[in-house]
């Protein structure tokens, strides 16, 4: 396998690494996962980070980037591109990438042993042995076999939690079946395939046109259920340290365009039995996981419909896009407390949490956030850099302090002044805190615009 695009590695030979692997927009949450580390070895801790997002620039010291087909049009052309890779690929080229492996070598040469963290789990990733390098995170099979949307729906379906009616359907012929019922009684459907990662394998379609035209092969195996008119998207991040152990972290409302996941805002503004309902829906699929052998984070997405019913949406087997920032809220909501990447570190390594583990209590926030992911829908170029901001850390602690700020959000990861992006990658990720979600809101906004601002037409 090819060198890897960029890598500005530099081993201390008397510090302790554990890697990262995964996008790069979750590279923040691994400074808190220094500390369980610590607490094991009596020396400095590092991490190297493992990511194929292609940048102008990196803020970051000991990352790697692999990403083969952006190497190659690099060598041909001198042009950094932007491309976006399924998971599942960036995780194989990974483990295919010789530096990446010499690098691995030389850790375990010096310490014996290597954690990997993880974005999300993926077969693919084949460095993992369980033995000697072992992945903080799920099974990479458990979380596969979860992370199917089949799989998922008849799960919580089987467990007692309220889905929209439908069903899996083993092949196109008969989903397209099952969707003309709902069809001719005039509702809308919702298809998706197996995998859909932020809605990028589904769609609400109000014809079987339009089914047969996203999905071609006649031997997929689709998800087809009424769709829902709703007003709130609610997703909830948890922790599953065993089949009684089920931590959840924050309850966060979804900003979705049709299927595809756009950001979120916390707290959510569902009301208080809304809220206990979600929760306990997500406990309870948490300790299904667990009964199964799954450690480590998930995520649930609902919708609730205008009479104010909840209905499972689907299970995300990973991290999720705003972890980070439900890390950054737990610092100050529970001062002391063990950050969320360290009560995943004990549940996946321990099968437990540590003793005093609390659960937040979304009414006594301190502090409000939004997101939103930044992403074009054609091939651009970026023409200039965004400003230098302050640290998400800093972000939420003037939120927290009641600080005064000339802009209340921050611009993370913008891929820098001329890079090429292909349609439907990132630009970057708008991040807003503040101490009130309408400041949030309006900060989101101009966040927005100035990313835009920062493109232009991809000549052809």
């Amino acid at each position: 396998m090819k060198e890897p695009f960029l890598e500005n590695v530099r081993l201390d030979p008397h510090a302790y690494y554990f890697m990262y692997v995964g996008e790069i927009k979750a590279i923040g949450l691994n400074h808190f996962m220094l500390r369980p580390f610590q607490e094991l070895h009596e020396k400095p801790v590092k991490f190297i980070s493992v990511v194929p997002d292609v940048m102008a620039q990196y803020p970051h010291e000991n990352i790697m980037v692999v990403n083969a087909e952006a190497r190659d049009i690099f060598q041909r052309t001198g042009r950094r591109h932007n491309i976006r890779m399924p998971a599942g690929r960036f995780a194989e080229e990974v483990s295919q990438n010789q530096a990446v492996n010499n690098l691995l070598d030389q850790i375990l040469e010096n310490q014996g042993e290597l954690f990997i963290n993880v974005f999300e789990s993926r077969k693919e990733l084949s460095l993992a042995d369980g033995n000697r390098v072992r992945l903080i995170g799920p099974d990479p099979e458990l979380a596969n076999t979860f992370n199917n949307k089949l799989i998922q729906y008849q799960m919580a379906s089987d467990l007692g939690i309220p889905v929209p009616s439908g069903k899996g359907c083993p092949t196109r012929a008969e989903a397209i079946d099952m969707a003309e019922t709902y069809l001719k009684a005039g509702d809308k459907v919702f298809v998706s395939g197996e995998y859909s990662a932020g809605g990028s394998n589904s769609i609400i379609a109000n014809s079987t046109r339009k089914i047969l035209d996203r999905f071609v092969e006649p031997e997929d195996k689709l998800l087809v259920t009424r769709f829902v008119e709703h007003v709130y998207d609610p997703t909830v991040l948890g922790l599953v340290a065993g089949e009684n152990k089920v931590y959840i972290a924050s309850v966060a409302d979804q900003n979705v365009d049709g299927t595809r996941f756009k950001g979120s805002t916390y707290p959510t503004v569902l009301d208080g039995e809304t809220v206990r309902d979600l929760v306990e829906m997500t406990r309870t699929i948490g300790k299904h996981l667990g009964s199964q052998g799954y450690r480590g984070t998930f995520g649930c997405d609902y919708i609730v419909d205008h009479d104010g019913n909840i209905f499972f949406i689907e299970i995300n087997a990973r991290k999720q896009g705003t972890t980070l920032e439900t890390t950054l809220t737990m610092i100050h909501h529970l001062p002391g407390h063990p950050y969320f990447p360290e009560l995943e570190f004990h549940a996946v390594t321990d099968g437990g949490f540590p003793d005093g583990a609390r659960e937040m209590d979304p009414a006594k926030s301190r502090v409000c956030w939004g997101t939103f992911n930044c992403k074009t829908d054609r091939d651009v170029v970026v023409n200039c850099d965004v400003e230098p901001m302050i640290p998400e850390t800093e972000l939420f602690s003037c939120a927290v302090n009641g600080k005064l700020l000339r802009e209340h959000h921050i611009i993370e990861d913008h891929v820098g002044c001329g890079v090429t992006i292909r349609a439907g990658g990132f630009l970057g990720r708008v991040v807003a805190a503040s101490d009130n979600l309408s400041h949030v809101h309006s900060s989101l906004k101009r966040g927005i615009e100035k990313v835009s601002d920062t493109v232009e037409e991809s000549p052809a």
